[in-house]
């Protein structure tokens, strides 16, 4: 099972600003989250869950990576990895095929008793199940 490694910035190519993403072992995941929402992410079986938060609009996107994806985009890595070492790479991105999204206005219901993503009640609340 991967592990996840580390967090930052890739700019991919073609695009005009850097985009957060996670690195889970050789893996680079484009999760699309911005700087003002907050973010929650973890591995469950074969696949990265993504909670976003977007308080404004009191609402989280899901966002469903399947690990066997095929990284496609081409980019760099930019900023905030403190355990990955700079170079070019390939990642999967929230806007490739493949990559599920859920939207919901639910409150907590996501959330495990110690307050962190609780993948089952994702899949359950999506339908991804």
């Amino acid at each position: 099972m991967l592990a996840l490694y580390d967090t930052g910035k890739i700019w991919l190519r073609g695009l005009v600003k850097p985009e957060f993403a996670v690195r889970a072992g050789n893996l680079y995941f484009v999760v699309g989250e911005g700087d003002s929402q907050s973010i929650k992410y973890l591995l469950y079986k074969n696949y990265l869950f993504v909670s976003i938060h977007y308080p404004q609009s009191q609402s989280r996107l899901f966002r469903r990576f399947s690990l066997d994806l095929e990284s496609k985009s081409k980019g760099s890595l930019f900023s905030g990895f403190t355990m990955t070492k700079h170079a070019d790479i390939k990642a999967i991105t929230y806007r490739d095929d493949g990559v599920e999204d859920y939207l919901s206005k639910e409150k907590d219901y996501f959330l495990d008793k110690d307050g962190e993503i609780d993948p089952i009640k994702i899949m359950k609340l999506s339908g991804w199940s």
